[in-house]
């Protein structure tokens, strides 16, 4: 059977984790998979989806190659810009995919980093982008030949079934990612915090693991409407629950949870920036320019239930079968099969 390699950086649940797990669980009839990160907390989801996994530890590169080379994979399927450099300088004679979540702003510039990624992007069998503003934002994009569009997708039945059993306790305005600078949930503490000077009886959630994780414990220790839950397997519970789904991002390509929440009935609302501002317009969600007039939207959704019910019934009419899973594995497979095809080393 083909073996595929999946090689990321996090050690945590985040868009990009769920999407190699989604390829991983859905074509594994086809390929024989095996994902690669640090030890952390997506052990747990990987071990549940049954999914190989192998530890690595970015400082020891000699025992990754040595144990990627006993694997010998027929494709290394790279995700974001740290994974896709590492295996593209290590590995020379094995087809890589380079699969880009992310539309940072240094892409945009004249930078090592985007020198860089010409290297990158011109030595692997392919190059992904979730989204056209993610590739479109890269400043040397047109340099490269082999790119294709692979917006994300979602196994929707799945998702349902899980967020079906009601959390125990359930909050108004949630917070769902990594607890990640980029991903900025200090300024969303900030909003929350601001919202609740005029709307205290609400009840505000965090979900997410990630390197600001005590920070953001004692920014809210002394605001008990905001709960910090950590990690979670199952966060659609949770999304299915809530009212609103707010990202305060500062950069995302694609915003995987907007069409969650849009699924899911909650609300979802994102700034201008990237690819999730296109993706939560797309799925009937709002966008925000400024920090005012978001306080001030929300506080009237949860104080306003003629007004919620109105915003909430967009969602009806969103349009989700262009996140469909089925149309994003076909991409996917027929992207392993081209790599296959047009590799003769091997």
């Amino acid at each position: 059977m083909t073996k595929v390699v999946h090689v990321l950086f996090s050690s945590k649940l985040g868009g990009a984790e769920q999407v190699a797990i989604n390829i991983s669980e859905n074509l594994k009839s086809a390929y024989d998979f095996t994902y690669f990160s640090p030890a952390g907390s997506i052990q747990e989801c990987l071990t549940d989806a049954e999914i190989a996994y192998r530890t690595f530890n970015p400082k020891r590169i000699f025992e990754f190659v040595r144990t990627m080379k006993a694997i010998d994979p027929d494709i290394i399927h790279a995700h974001d810009f740290k994974a896709s450099f590492l295996v593209n300088l290590l590995f020379h004679h094995i087809p890589i995919v380079t699969h880009i979540h992310q539309a940072p702003r240094w892409q945009r510039g004249r930078n090592w980093k985007s020198i860089a990624f010409k290297y990158v992007g011109r030595k692997s069998a392919r190059v992904l982008y979730v989204s056209d503003y993610a590739k479109e934002s890269y400043r040397y994009q047109h340099k490269l030949s082999n790119v294709t569009i692979v917006p994300n997708g979602i196994d929707m039945a799945r998702i349902v079934r899980m967020a079906s059993p009601k959390p125990a306790q359930t909050f108004d305005l949630l917070f769902v990612g990594r607890l990640a600078e980029v991903k900025d949930p200090e300024k969303f503490v900030e909003i929350a915090q601001q919202l609740l000077v005029t709307n205290p009886e609400l009840t505000i959630g965090i979900i997410g693991d990630g390197v600001l994780k005590e920070r953001i414990s004692r920014l809210i220790q002394a605001t008990p409407q905001i709960k910090l839950l950590g990690f979670q397997s199952n966060p659609y519970q949770y999304m299915a629950a809530a009212k609103v789904v707010l990202s305060t991002s500062k950069s995302d390509g694609f915003g995987l949870t907007m069409v969650e929440a849009a699924l899911l009935g909650a609300i979802p609302i994102a700034p201008p920036v990237g690819g999730i501002s296109h993706t939560a317009v797309k799925v009937n969600g709002f966008i925000y320019m400024q920090e005012e007039a978001l306080i001030e939207f929300l506080a009237r959704l949860f104080s306003d239930a003629e007004f919620y019910c109105e915003n909430k019934l967009r969602l009806a009419n969103a349009d989700l079968h262009y996140y469909d899973k089925t149309r994003f594995i076909d991409q996917i497979q027929r992207v392993y099969q081209e790599v296959l095809s047009n590799d003769g080393s091997r």
